[in-house]
């Protein structure tokens, strides 16, 4: 499972660095893209800090510029990797949506979800990217794996 995962979210930060690339440079992009892209983000940010039990002070839906994006895209990446190396795919992580409801939840039901969340957002993304930019970024898994 563990070699799975990594694959999965291998292609995950190629996707959304593809998009990223294409928001950057669009010859307009729309400001709901950015907000469902900086959404995408930031979720992801929130759920790791959910799995290693940190506070979090981002919100769902907060806006981030691209430069921070990318940044985001780099640190959360890396601590999907630490999660997927060091962390019990089955353990029960308890937390509190930000709706302030109490859940838990094991990691690999997380790790599911944030790929699933991410490649839905990226659709998207990539629909309002349409007519503003030369070519759309082509991010399906089986174009990655090829």
């Amino acid at each position: 499972m563990k070699e799975y995962f990594k694959q999965i979210f291998k292609h995950e930060y190629w996707a959304n660095l593809k998009v990223l690339e294409s928001m950057i440079c669009a010859l307009e992009t729309q400001q709901r893209a950015i907000e469902i892209f900086s959404h995408t983000i930031a979720t992801q940010r929130i759920w790791l800090d959910r799995i290693n039990g940190n506070e979090t002070e981002l919100k769902v839906w907060e806006v981030f510029e691209p430069e921070i994006m990318l940044e985001l895209l780099e640190i959360n990446y890396a601590d999907i990797n630490k999660v997927i190396d060091n962390q019990d795919f089955d353990q029960l992580i308890a937390y509190q949506n930000s709706n302030g409801q109490h859940y838990t939840t094991i990691i690999k039901q997380i790790l599911s979800h944030l790929a699933l969340h991410a490649s839905h957002h990226r659709g998207q993304v990539v629909l309002l990217l349409k007519d503003h930019v030369d070519t759309l970024p082509t991010t399906d898994f089986i174009f990655y794996v090829r």
